[in-house]
């Protein structure tokens, strides 16, 4: 397990999108919660002119910061409670249907991954990328904001991040010169 305290930077990152904004609409937000914390990033709206895309973000950023929890299974459940309280029509054009969520929950005993809008998971681990879920792993079947709180996936060995791909549309990743500049993170350490 990779302690909470020894990582610098958010663990969850998410793939910029294609087209000339790559990161429009996106969230990025880290919670520390007593000896847990979550990591969440997201993207929504991402086609949508910019203060569309980033008043939409925002309403997500603002209800994630009301997650409380003991450990990693009680903030994601709190993360998708705050959720389900938005109001749809804030989300933007497609009232949240274009939704990439990746959530992170780490505590003293591991880390829990949920999301949604997603199409891939990498592990990025000592600065190797490698795929963290098969393509038809069931945390990549939802689209959207979910109804009920989704399952959560708890990996075996812990990556120091966790990459998304968001359904919406990502970067190859390869023709970027980095990892970290194809997730929007230009002159941050992120090991």
């Amino acid at each position: 397990m990779v302690a909470p305290s020894t990582i610098t930077g958010p663990r969850a990152l998410l793939l910029g999108g294609p087209g000339r904004l790559p990161f429009n609409g996106q969230l990025r937000l880290v919670l520390e919660r007593g000896a847990g914390a979550l990591h969440a990033v997201g993207a929504l709206a991402s086609s949508a002119e910019p203060p569309v895309a980033f008043a939409a973000a925002a309403v997500v950023r603002q209800a994630l910061q009301g997650v409380q929890g003991a450990g990693r299974f009680d903030l994601l459940r709190s993360a998708w409670d705050q959720l389900a309280a938005i109001e749809l029509a804030a989300l933007g054009p497609a009232a949240g249907e274009d939704l990439a969520l990746l959530l992170l929950a780490a505590d003293a005993d591991g880390l829990a991954v949920a999301g949604t809008g997603l199409v891939a998971l990498y592990a990025w681990s000592g600065g190797v990328v490698s795929e963290l879920v098969p393509p038809a792993h069931p945390l990549l079947a939802l689209r959207g904001l979910p109804a009920e709180p989704p399952g959560v996936f708890t990996p075996n060995a812990e990556p120091q991040r966790v990459i998304g791909a968001a359904a919406s549309g990502a970067l190859d990743p390869r023709s970027w010169p980095s990892w970290p500049a194809a997730c929007g993170f230009y002159g941050e350490v992120v090991r």
